[in-house]
């Protein structure tokens, strides 16, 4: 019985010294060429509605159930699946969108989390996208993955080299979109909403100072007041002057409909069909050319717009690389009779 014990403490002993050489994190990554553009391909992957599309596990079960939570193309947007033994159960969330990058959080149920990136890089008028995953090793399941550490990266590799070439045949087959200096334009329509802040007649080298004042001031007078906030802070643009090179602009963040955050002027920016929508991606000296952009498209479609809406989706004192910042710029745009952009 003692020789069958100490056999037992043996194995386990060379197993904790396994683990303690074996991998913490499997590292597996394809990549593939594909005739589109970088936003082409990121408007496909960030809507998990389209998934299933390109998906290289869908075909091992039709009858998987799917429940898809959150906004295609935000951060949060999450995909759950529960199927069969061949694809399992788990979810991914959308964790970071940049000019280069989709980042996703996976979670493969009771098998643990994985990090994923699709990883974006010109070549002219193609783009190469790398799809890779750092699948996280638990301590105890490191001295297994010494042996098996080729096979996993045999088996997804040729997953993900099955879902490149699937996603090269949908983004392939989607017409090409016209851009304007680089910038894919899509009409969109703009929901009511309520914004409060500051407004003020600026120049354009006191814009960034304004912005800095008053967005702290804002959100804490919101927390203070325990009211929520519907969106990230922006910026209304009313005027551009570039020969006076000032700007009438309100500092402002969204609010929902019933609340008052009494101390700055409240904004209302009416729902309308008629906006266009740039996501921009970079610092905010290099913004013109995003606006210039939209002025093209304007003049060829013989638009005239209302006012500019910035939303500034990135935190740049959480995010060092400015051009991964991400800033949505929208143009309200003039009907018949304008809109009537309230302030109080």
């Amino acid at each position: 019985m003692k020789k069958v014990l100490y056999v037992i403490v043996a194995l386990a002993v060379i197993y904790l010294v396994l683990c303690l050489a074996g991998p913490s994190v499997i590292k597996v990554q394809r990549s593939a060429s594909m005739n589109a553009s970088a936003d082409a391909i990121k408007s496909q992957i960030t809507d998990y509605n389209m998934f299933s599309k390109w998906s290289p596990w869908a075909e091992k079960d039709t009858a998987m159930k799917i429940t898809i939570e959150g906004v295609p193309g935000n951060i949060g947007h999450k995909y759950a699946w529960e199927g069969n033994k061949a694809v399992g159960k788990g979810t991914m969330e959308l964790t970071k969108i940049s000019a280069d990058t989709v980042a996703e959080k996976l979670d493969f149920s009771g098998k643990g989390m994985s990090d994923v990136f699709f990883i974006f890089k010109s070549e002219g008028t193609a783009t190469n996208v790398t799809w890779a995953m750092d699948m996280n090793i638990g301590f105890m399941g490191r001295g297994m993955m010494l042996f098996f550490k080729g096979k996993m990266d045999k088996m997804l590799g040729g997953d993900f080299e099955k879902g490149l070439t699937k996603l090269k045949q949908v983004v392939e087959a989607v017409p090409v979109v016209k851009t304007y200096r680089g910038y894919e334009i899509k009409e969109v329509a703009w929901p009511e909403r309520n914004y409060y802040g500051k407004k003020a007649t600026l120049g354009f080298d006191k814009l960034s100072a304004f912005f800095a004042d008053n967005f702290p001031k804002i959100f804490n007078d919101i927390i203070t007041k325990k009211l929520q906030h519907t969106g990230p802070p922006s910026g209304i643009f009313y005027t551009y002057d570039e020969q006076k090179k000032q700007t009438d602009c309100a500092a402002v963040i969204s609010v929902p409909e019933g609340q008052e955050l009494k101390g700055w002027e409240k904004f209302n920016i009416p729902a309308t069909d008629m906006a266009l929508h740039i996501a921009y991606y970079g610092g905010y000296a290099n913004m013109a050319n995003a606006h210039g952009a939209m002025t093209d498209y304007m003049q060829e479609k013989g638009l005239t717009h209302n006012v500019v809406i910035e939303e500034y989706i990135s935190d740049p004192m959480s995010e060092k690389d400015s051009t991964k910042w991400l800033t949505n710029i929208y143009y309200i745009l003039n009907s018949n009779g304008g809109i009537q952009i309230k302030v109080q």
